[in-house]
């Protein structure tokens, strides 16, 4: 972005009058959309914008609305919504500009920066915000009950309508256009399709509302970001997407996005819309918006393989996919007949020994990379790149834990197959049919087993797996 400087700066003088631009910053994360922040004139500004690398491949040209890899509305949609919304006085930024459509800074808006911290990881953990997080529920219930007071009729038309069966069946191609055979994927596909509930009505839905798409400051919530993917529909999507598990930043007993318990976010927003959250609704939307975070993984995840968005953060959102599967389990094993058995041996930490010969490991390559990562690059980066630093050593933290895990791992999985009879394709085919396939305690030891392995892999801290732990071990479970 900095070598197209010039265009920007010629944008701004444009809208704003003569000055010149300062402090050219790009913002950390972002899995689809890059945000720049800038001062203009000495105002503060954001660039939110459609990376040059991102470009639709073949599998996602029919995304309704789509203008980039997770099927969002288009830039323009967005930019008047937030314009619309900023003027009916919800807490948004203030939209400056679109970029010329034809232009060499590509799609996206620029709008003014709200002050405030958006990293969940210094909004959960840092004192100086240790007020705000106890309002922030209150706060975020009354702003989501304003959003969803809004007349749908009174919105840009460009918007989509979706029904949570249209989302069930679009979430379901996707998966079924990468070949998946996810076996836990599978009994929540089944399990989402036999109890799809119907909306008692019909509203905007932010569709990612939780943190890291906050900011807040030391009183509380200043702005909502990200509308890529609003549309109209059922208002409790955006309820219970703040309690999924993914977003509570390793507070999972929190279960309100890591600050507020999810007794006190439905009492909030009870109390803020002056109507009733259904239960059972609600824990269908809960499952729902789970597995749709796993099937957003595995899309992104594909951009990297087939080299359109070729990052080293895909590939780690890509291996997100278990703790997805763990958090499945957890919900929908209060769906399923019985309790469960304990499982009776616990996946311990492998750590084979290295062969004594003298040829350097595959491990002590991995290891050589870790280290210098993180003592020569991530010791000198700022800004952007101490983000990507530590995305880089995730990566390799998941390739050493497979070279001492994987083969084993792998091993006890076909094992327990062949023992059931099936292969995992099979197993995951009889369980999109057949939710009561569960009840076996043996299918559900398996299901357990392989997704505590692959967790194990990929990212053992993650906080679902100590949870999982201790409600399939007990007191056995080894962490």
């Amino acid at each position: 972005m900095h070598d197209k400087k010039e265009q920007l700066e010629s944008l701004c003088a444009e809208k704003l009058g003569p000055g010149d631009i300062t402090e050219l910053t790009q913002l950390s994360g972002g899995a689809s959309m890059e945000s720049w922040r800038f001062c203009y004139a000495e105002r503060p500004l954001v660039l939110r914008r459609l990376p040059f690398l991102s470009v639709p491949t073949a599998a996602f040209q029919d995304d309704i609305g789509a203008d980039n890899d997770v099927g969002s509305i288009s830039l323009a949609t967005q930019a008047g919504l937030i314009d619309y919304l900023h003027r009916r006085g919800l807490k948004v930024p203030e939209v400056i500009a679109e970029l010329p459509a034809d232009g060499e800074l590509g799609e996206g808006f620029i709008m003014s920066c709200v002050e405030g911290e958006a990293l969940p990881n210094r909004l959960l953990y840092k004192a100086e915000y240790a007020n705000a997080c106890q309002h922030l529920s209150s706060q975020c219930a009354r702003e989501l009950a304003h959003i969803h007071s809004i007349d749908p009729a009174d919105l840009p038309p460009t918007l989509p309508v979706q029904s949570p069966r249209v989302l069930l069946e679009e979430q379901e191609r996707f998966y079924r256009q990468f070949g998946s055979s996810n076996p836990v994927f599978e009994l929540a596909f089944g399990w989402l399709a036999r109890h799809c509930p119907e909306p008692q009505e019909y509203r905007l839905v932010h569709a990612d509302f939780r943190m890291g798409n906050f900011l807040v400051d030391e009183d509380g919530l200043t702005a909502v970001l990200d509308w890529e993917l609003a549309h109209i529909g059922d208002p409790l999507r955006d309820i219970s997407f703040l309690c999924i598990p993914s977003w509570r930043f390793g507070q999972y007993d929190l279960e309100a996005g890591g600050f507020a318990t999810q007794e006190q976010w439905l009492a909030d927003y009870e109390k803020a819309s002056g109507k009733r959250v259904p239960r059972e609704n609600f824990d269908w939307w809960m499952v729902f918006n789970i597995l749709w975070w796993g099937v957003t993984c595995l899309r992104l995840g594909s951009t990297f393989r087939d080299g359109s968005v070729p990052t080293v953060e895909r590939t780690i959102i890509g291996r997100r996919i278990s703790e997805v599967e763990i958090d499945l389990l957890l919900a929908l094993e209060g769906q399923r007949p019985g309790t469960g058995r304990p499982l009776t041996a616990p996946p311990e930490n492998l750590s084979p020994e290295l062969p004594t010969d003298e040829e350097v490991q595959y491990v002590e390559v991995v290891s050589a990379l870790t280290q210098w990562n993180k003592n020569e690059v991530l010791a000198a980066a700022s800004g952007h790149g101490i983000f990507a630093s530590r995305v880089a050593n995730n990566a390799l933290g998941i390739v050493d834990r497979a070279l001492k895990l994987g083969t084993p791992y792998a091993q006890r999985q076909t094992q327990r197959l062949t023992a059931l009879g099936y292969d995992s394709a099979a197993l995951a085919t009889a369980l999109r049919t057949d939710f009561e396939l569960c009840i076996s305690e043996v299918i559900w030891d398996h299901l357990r087993l392989t997704t505590l392995e692959r967790l194990t892999i990929d990212q053992p801290r993650y906080a679902g797996r100590a949870v999982a732990l201790k409600r399939w071990y007990g007191s056995k479970a080894l962490d």
